[in-house]
């Protein structure tokens, strides 16, 4: 999975998506959020503590979703077999399809945007973005001088926390003793990251060679065509 085209990685994600949008297929999409699942695990490199960590927002919606389809759905819409009953709350069948329609739909996308964050790096994507996408350079090149800076961010929030405490003075972390400091070194950063880029000879829209190619290859357009094809056949034969 790594070694796959990122652009056309995450093609195969929006298409797949939109394809889960238009149904409520329950079975297709636990299949959809099982298989991303298992394909995660199995990718080498995953942080699979990092994974589990990722997935425990994802649950806690769905299982919002679930309880809000199963309790709160529409009163007009209830009907099939009564199953149970909570209190002055009957639930019938139609409860729990709604219900787990909600849910389902909500792992299908979780897993779906779990595989692709997990087997993809961010500078290979925004490579394959400009080169195969038309990404305009300057979008490109400013989206990763923002990616890599948020670790300098990170760092001078430590440096001038650390530099309030050896001085004796007491700060939160969302005071303006240490958020304006921040900033002003953060953008003294970037100025000079922009200086950097102009003393080059950057330029959008001038001729440019890039020293870092991403390629297709066969086996991309093989899982650009593979992922929706398998949900068409799924949605087909798990009806």
């Amino acid at each position: 999975m790594r070694s796959l085209n990122p652009g056309l990685k995450l093609l195969a994600t929006v298409i797949a998506s939109l394809m889960l949008s238009l149904t409520y297929n329950v079975p297709v999409n636990l299949v959809v959020a099982a298989s991303c699942l298992l394909v995660t695990l199995l990718t080498p490199g995953v942080n699979r503590r990092r994974l589990a960590l990722t997935m425990v927002p994802f649950a806690l919606t769905a299982l919002a979703f679930f309880t809000t389809g199963l309790f709160f759905g529409t009163a007009g819409d209830a009907s099939g077999v009564q199953t149970s009953a909570f209190g002055q709350r009957t639930l019938y069948a139609t409860d729990w399809t709604t219900a787990m329609q909600l849910a389902s739909r909500v792992l299908a996308y979780g897993g779906l945007g779990v595989l692709f964050a997990f087997t993809s790096n961010a500078f290979e994507l925004v490579m394959s973005l400009m080169q195969q996408f038309r990404l305009p350079p300057k979008f490109a090149y400013g989206v990763l001088a923002a990616y890599h800076f948020f670790p300098v961010v990170t760092e001078e929030f430590t440096v001038v926390g650390a530099a309030l405490k050896v001085r004796g003075v007491r700060a939160s972390p969302f005071s303006t003793k240490r958020l304006l400091p921040m900033l002003a070194h953060a953008l003294e950063r970037s100025e000079s990251l922009a200086m950097a880029m102009e003393s080059r000879g950057f330029e959008d829209g001038a001729p440019r060679r890039v020293a870092f190619r991403v390629p297709v290859r066969a086996r991309d357009v093989f899982f650009l065509v593979a992922v929706p094809a398998a949900i068409a056949a799924g949605l087909i034969l798990l009806r």
